[in-house]
């Protein structure tokens, strides 16, 4: 049987908001999910909504396509935090014309299992659950992501945004609609130009992925600094600065890992 993913999502510590601020920040979200749901469609199975309160849940047809819309997703809302648990497993329970909260199955129980557990938490704030012995693995470099990004500034993480607008990561059985990602322009505001790349008629240069290789270096992308010190008006030495202390290229390196990592789901169970 074919086995899916799960991506849950909840807010944390969101009734400590006002009603305005609640308000703004969900029609916030409900922004981004619509955008990030048609970017990636061919990698959904049942769009990405609210579930329950703040919780957001969708079905993904693999591991990598869920944690890509998470990573994404998280750059976007920086620095509103999140608990979020990512389930993979078989989908046993199919609902054809309802919305993922009516479907069931391992897939749905794992993906719960990983939002609980990082609730619980202290050091984790997203959790991979699979019942098999790879989940530390993967969870170990999805913490040592997370705990990088946390320490970007808003700047930093707007030119991280950026860089994943220009040159997405795409993993080979995650299928992007790159026009659409154009749309997160919008997330992005820098102090200097506010209305960055005003025409949209640029092109999208994804991430190619080596497969065969013993180290990674694709997350790096050369000429980037000067790209980005021309659409900003600033010079290039301080956007490569903020590109290094963001760990940028880092962070982009090690998501790439975990797609890799995720590819061993199949192996000897918990």
């Amino acid at each position: 049987m074919k086995n899916y993913s799960v991506l849950m999502i909840d807010l944390k510590n969101s009734r400590s908001y006002s009603i305005q601020d609640r308000n703004n920040l969900q029609n916030s979200i409900l922004n981004s999910i619509k955008i990030l749901n048609k970017a990636f469609k061919n990698s959904i199975k049942k769009e990405v909504e609210f579930s329950a309160g703040d919780e957001i849940q969708g079905l993904f047809t693999s591991p990598q396509s869920a944690y890509l819309y998470y990573r994404l997703f998280s750059i976007i809302i920086f620095p509103i935090e999140i608990h979020s648990g990512i389930g993979y497993g078989t989908w046993d329970i199919v609902m054809d014309n309802e919305s993922s909260t009516a479907q069931d199955g391992t897939v749905y129980h794992n993906a719960r299992k990983a939002i609980d557990e990082a609730k619980k938490s202290l050091e984790y704030s997203v959790l991979f659950y699979s019942s098999n012995k790879n989940d530390l693995i993967v969870n170990s470099l999805i913490n040592s992501c997370n705990l990088l990004s946390f320490k970007q500034s808003k700047y930093q993480n707007n030119l991280m945004l950026l860089t994943e607008i220009l040159y997405p990561i795409v993993y080979d059985n995650t299928i992007l609609e790159t026009e659409a990602l154009k749309e997160l322009l919008e997330f992005i505001q820098f102090e200097k130009k506010e209305n960055l790349i005003l025409d949209t008629n640029f092109s999208i240069e994804p991430a190619q992925i080596e497969k065969e290789s013993f180290y990674i270096t694709e997350g790096k992308k050369r000429g980037l600094s000067t790209q980005f010190s021309k659409l900003l008006g600033v010079s290039r030495q301080s956007v490569e600065k903020a590109i290094k202390t963001g760990n940028i290229y880092d962070l982009r390196n090690l998501t790439i890992a975990i797609l890799k990592a995720m590819d061993n789901t199949q192996g000897e169970s918990l």
